[in-house]
């Protein structure tokens, strides 16, 4: 027999409920009394006596015992702290780690990816921003349509890496990329020369990439530089050049 708590005894044949000075047979006997009665509180969970609300609440409020949502109209005492930790995720928006509280279910999604790195289609985290971008293109429809053959791709970088490889059945090579880039009207904002060579440039935060389908990759990635492949960006416009050029 485990330690009965306050209020209540065993002298070795009876168990004894000292509030109301009642004696029983057995642990049972005494347990059911302890629910049943109006005398005093009782915490189920802990099985133990109170002499008041008071001090009943005062105990769950302490114990580790207790899982208590205090966001809540009417805090709710939980069986297990996994529990309650999904409930103030699921219910208050909460970010446990970050210790607060979003104001929407959209929010706390928009807080997960940008600062946890949380892919929701698959329920994953990743250890930084990078790992997640590239585990979401897996998730990125083939919907770019190779110029040259049939084949189809996630992103347009990745439509360029195959033609730069000289897979295409079109012929298409590295060289014809470059000279097409070379070609377009918009080349001085994305050509720089160095040491006698050149090498592609993105317009805004100027990096310097070797391949034109690495200078892509980069827009695609990079939020601050993904208008320059958008709308009237320069390497939008090179986008439909090319498009009009390659067979």
């Amino acid at each position: 027999m485990g330690d009965l708590g306050p209020y209540l005894e065993y002298d070795g044949e009876d168990y004894i409920c000292t509030i109301c000075d009642r004696w029983f047979r057995t642990e049972d006997a005494l347990f059911a009394h302890c629910r049943a009665t109006t005398r005093h509180e009782w915490c189920e969970r802990c099985r133990r006596v109170f002499v008041s609300e008071d001090s009943k609440n005062a105990h769950i409020r302490a114990s580790k015992r207790h899982n208590i949502c205090r966001s809540c109209r009417e805090p709710i005492d939980f069986e297990t702290n996994e529990d309650l930790r999904t409930h103030l995720e699921d219910y208050h928006h909460a970010c446990l780690e970050c210790n607060i509280f979003l104001k929407s279910a959209e929010d706390f999604l928009s807080h997960d990816i940008s600062v946890h790195h949380y892919c929701n289609i698959c329920d994953r985290y990743f250890g930084n921003n990078n790992n997640l971008k590239m585990h979401r293109q897996k998730h990125q429809p083939k919907d770019v349509e190779c110029y040259g053959c049939y084949q189809r791709f996630r992103s347009f970088s990745g439509m360029l890496i195959h033609l730069e490889s000289g897979a295409c059945q079109s012929g298409v090579s590295e060289e014809t990329i470059d000279d097409l880039a070379t070609e377009c009207y918009q080349s001085r904002k994305y050509i720089v020369g160095t040491d006698g060579d050149w090498q592609h440039e993105c317009p805004d935060c100027e990096r310097q990439f070797w391949q034109l389908s690495a200078l892509y990759q980069h827009v695609e990635d990079v939020p601050a530089c993904s208008y320059l492949a958008n709308g009237d960006g320069c390497l939008a416009k090179l986008e439909r050049f090319m498009a009009s050029r390659l067979p």
